[in-house]
């Protein structure tokens, strides 16, 4: 079997089954999603590209848990663990490659800078390993408005860089990346499988966004606290 990577996301629209034999990279807190919590233990590599201050105020458990790191009993190899640098107190936390993997991706004479959430960095990094085959399941970037905007443009163009480099991207119809409602000019309804996962998600999503912004306690996204209150 061709080299298999599993991205392996939180949104329970597009989740799927991992083929047999696949690596299983997932990002923050991705445990959360899951029954078994925190000591969930069934991945390969683990991406956090966030400084230490992000991570610790915005996903405690998730430090706490990278702190707990160690070899796996099967093979005594413990796994990577993706941060800005390696971090002495996290065992097997290594620096993502930044800059080998911009360079890789450089473009008009300049640095590949076209990364706009964890997803992106995932795939990048897959690409730029020669994995031939990238399943990328439980990821719809829809629900928050800074998914729809920039992290699902982002995920587009990787997406589209692999496929362009021959690497085999696989979506599952549930989710709604790379799908669309019509054939633009020639007003076509594209396929059956695009109608909950574009139409039914997105109001869905609008209304919950709008529930939220309802809220006195609301914090736009990017923002740590609420604004001061006039």
């Amino acid at each position: 079997m061709a080299r298999t990577v599993a991205i392996v996301g939180k949104a329970p629209r597009g989740a799927g089954t991992v083929t047999p034999g696949a690596e299983i990279w997932v990002c923050n807190d991705f445990p959360t999603r899951v029954p078994e919590g925190w000591a969930w233990d069934g991945w390969h590599r683990w991406f956090d590209v966030h400084t230490e201050a992000h991570i610790r105020k915005h996903r405690p458990d998730a430090w706490t848990r990278y702190r707990q790191n160690g070899p796996v009993a099967a093979t005594w190899v413990t796994r990577p663990i993706y941060l800005h640098a390696a971090h002495p107190a996290i065992p097997g936390s290594v620096g993502y490659p930044r800059e080998a993997v911009q360079r890789e991706f450089a473009w008009g004479g300049h640095d590949e800078e076209f990364f706009t959430g964890s997803i992106d960095w995932m795939l990048a990094l897959a690409i730029w390993e020669g994995v031939r085959r990238i399943e990328v399941f439980g990821v719809d970037l829809w629900e928050a408005p800074h998914e729809r905007g920039d992290q699902r443009t982002g995920a587009h163009y990787w997406i589209g860089i692999a496929r362009g480099r021959g690497c085999e991207v696989v979506i599952p119809d549930e989710s709604s990346l790379c799908k669309t409602e019509r054939l633009y000019g020639y007003f076509t309804p594209t396929s059956s499988r695009n109608f909950s996962s574009v139409c039914v998600d997105r109001f869905f999503a609008q209304v919950r966004e709008a529930q939220r912004r309802q809220d006195p306690q609301y914090v736009p996204a990017g923002l740590d606290t609420p604004a001061p209150t006039r």
